[in-house]
């Protein structure tokens, strides 16, 4: 499971760059860390490992959410340029709209465990400085509830905000 979490811990990466030598954009991001992500998580297949991050064993799959220290377009570029990681097969980007909201989103497949997994990380803007991020991963060929499970976690974080 730890290689597993490494894997979403890659997606987050793409927008935080551990690197960064901005000392207020770091410390930005670690309050940003600590805040509670408004998603709903479907508790009978998947418990809190740590907050705003979900597990299921077995199967195994993931639903992670945090806020990263990053505009929608600086989000959208990063995005862009690692479309072609070798440790990411990515089947689809760009932009759409879900619950009425502009949502960049990446989808794609790795392997973490041994394992096959399907991936989806959807970005969108809370403020000017800020994005939600949003990971779903799960076993390719898992039951559909375990798929169902993660889009609608993922979709429930995907809101206008005030």
């Amino acid at each position: 499971m730890k290689k597993l979490l490494f894997v979403a811990a890659l997606f987050i990466g793409l927008f935080v760059n551990a690197q960064e030598t901005d000392t207020e954009k770091q410390e930005r991001a670690m309050e940003l860390m600590s805040k509670k992500v408004d998603i709903t998580v479907d508790e009978a297949l998947f418990k809190t490992v740590m907050q705003n991050t979900y597990v299921s064993e077995s199967p195994r799959a993931v639903i992670m959410g945090m806020y990263v220290p990053e505009t929608f377009e600086n989000a959208k570029k990063k995005l862009e340029e690692n479309t072609e990681d070798q440790k990411f097969e990515v089947t689809d980007h760009g932009e759409k709209e879900i619950n009425g909201v502009k949502v960049l989103y990446m989808y794609g497949k790795s392997t973490a465990e041994g394992v096959s997994l399907d991936n989806k990380v959807y970005c969108y803007e809370i403020d000017k400085d800020t994005c939600l991020m949003l990971i779903g991963m799960y076993e390719v060929g898992v039951d559909k509830k375990y798929s169902d499970a993660v889009n609608t976690a993922l979709n429930s974080a995907i809101k206008k905000q005030d």
